[in-house]
């Protein structure tokens, strides 16, 4: 029995050990499912006309791919791509795959691919990677899904990226829809990474890109320069410490409350030397037409702030305008803050009237830049957006430029964000942006753009065309944030010398 067991053990190794050799060098091997590899010889087979009618996946998973058309079967070209290999398809035929992974989840896909002069003028919309789980629909409708490109001319090497959750894997086709015939791909594809998980980290995404741009001599996507999270919080961690930001219980990053941009809301009234309300004068916001920034809406009760969306007749002077039968309200913080950590415990309104928690300086007409912590629809029409959390940056101008950079993303909750209160946290750091959700981290991007102190803002808004129209019987509807609190690094505050 010792000498099965040790055998056994032997060959676990051994088997462990095959599966991990066969990970691209260099990028993430965990939940590696598919990688077809047109420059390895030996994963694809050839006809004596050297068209592919099988690739070989090299992921140690057995998930080969099988051309559907044998007679019109994609070509093998040795030296294609910068002396690399690639396989070209005439937009005939394509490949077919069996099932990866039949239960829900996420997935992540990586696709290298190209189109010459010679292959242009195509139709729009080609499949690069197709997934057909379900064959009653097209592959554009969860829980199928498909990497396409819109455009028809040539275009030079690129990587194309899909990030979801809660779908199944396959039956896959590359090159083509893996049901039917329709949106046949004509170009080049040159490599495949299909991996049954997201990517855990910012560091981690950008090491795949990082692989695929040496090896095929391309630029690394913009996308590469932000992560978010695709799936589930996962375990969150305790609040032990009040005075400490969620995301980080032992202080690892020794933090200092900063108390001017700091409030728990524990009063009756609003503290004025603090924040300000836009109150429907014109040198200041009035608000996102048709609903009007009023102060009454902006209050402090049950330990909150307030923010109320509501249905009301408004004067004749603010119609003229564009304002009409809506109010909402803005509060803003007097001071500005720079790097550090903004947390808020809050709950959005239970309406399609926004719920937003941001960072703005607008007042200069050569420097206006936004970070938004989040802008969340509480209610939509068929709950179409009642669980996505919007993050975004938006650079609105500079010295140089009023060119308009936004950089957004959205994680999905898996709950409606408007049912409870939740912790919500900026880590705002020279190099670094992350957005937290109850202490884990749903977002990273690199800092390219966001070095101007900003005032924190709470606002509500008419988002009409985003968010729809809202339903008059939600409302009255509130916002409601239980504190903010802003803390800095002592590091920086040393730094900048006036650590306490």
């Amino acid at each position: 029995m010792k000498f099965k067991a040790a055998l056994f053990l032997w060959w676990l190794c051994v088997a462990l050990a095959g599966n991990a050799a066969q990970a691209p060098p260099g990028v993430p091997a965990a939940g590696l499912v598919l990688w077809l590899d047109a420059t390895d010889a030996q994963s694809v087979k050839l006809d004596e006309q050297n068209r592919v009618l099988r690739w070989n996946d090299k992921s140690g998973n057995g998930h080969d791919a099988t051309v559907d058309n044998p007679g019109s079967a994609p070509q093998w070209l040795p030296n294609a791509a910068g002396g690399r290999a690639v396989v070209r398809f005439s937009g005939v035929s394509g490949f077919l795959g069996k099932a990866i992974r039949s239960a829900k989840g996420p997935v992540t896909v990586l696709v290298v691919s190209r189109r010459t002069s010679e292959q242009a003028e195509v139709d729009p919309w080609q499949r690069l990677f197709s997934s057909r789980p379900q064959t009653a629909d097209n592959d554009n409708v969860l829980p199928n899904f498909a990497i396409s490109l819109q455009q028809t001319a040539a275009y030079a090497t690129t990587v194309s990226v899909l990030e979801l959750h809660d779908v199944p894997i396959g039956p896959y086709g590359v090159g083509r829809n893996a049901v039917g015939t329709a949106d046949n791909f004509r170009g080049d594809i040159a490599e495949v990474l299909v991996y049954d998980r997201a990517f855990a980290s910012l560091a981690e995404r950008q090491q795949a890109f990082q692989y695929l741009a040496e090896r095929w001599s391309v630029a690394i996507p913009r996308v590469a320069d932000t992560w978010t999270r695709v799936g589930p919080l996962g375990p969150v961690p305790a609040r032990n410490n009040p005075n400490l930001p969620l995301s980080d219980q032992a202080n690892a990053g020794q933090w200092v409350l900063n108390d001017k941009l700091s409030d728990e809301f524990n009063g009756s009234t609003l503290d004025r030397t603090r924040w300000h309300v836009n109150n429907g004068i014109g040198n200041e916001s009035l608000g996102r037409k048709p609903a009007l920034y009023t102060e009454r809406n902006a209050s402090v009760g049950n330990g909150n702030l307030n923010i109320v969306f509501r249905k009301e007749t408004l004067p004749e002077k603010y119609v003229k305008l564009g304002f009409k039968d809506y109010t909402s309200a803005m509060v803003r913080t007097l001071e500005r803050g720079l790097f550090g950590y903004y947390e808020a415990r809050a709950k959005p309104m239970n309406s399609a009237g926004s719920s937003a928690f941001w960072l703005a300086w607008t007042g200069m007409a050569d420097n206006a830049t936004e970070i938004d912590i989040f802008e969340i629809a509480g209610k939509t029409r068929n709950g179409a957006l009642d669980r996505s959390y919007h993050m975004n940056a938006h650079l609105w101008a500079t010295p140089q430029s009023t060119e308009h950079i936004a950089d957004g993303s959205i994680w999905i909750s898996p709950w409606r964000l408007a049912d409870d209160f939740h912790v919500y946290g900026f880590d705002w750091q020279p190099d670094t942006l992350r957005w937290y959700v109850d202490g884990v981290l749903v977002r990273e991007s690199r800092n390219k753009h966001f070095f101007f102190p900003m005032e924190i803002v709470f606002d509500s808004e008419a988002m009409w065309s985003w968010f729809g129209v809202v339903d008059d019987a939600d409302l009255p509807s509130t916002f409601e944030i239980d504190y903010i609190k802003m803390w800095q690094r002592r590091s920086s505050l040393s730094q900048a010398g006036s650590a306490p």
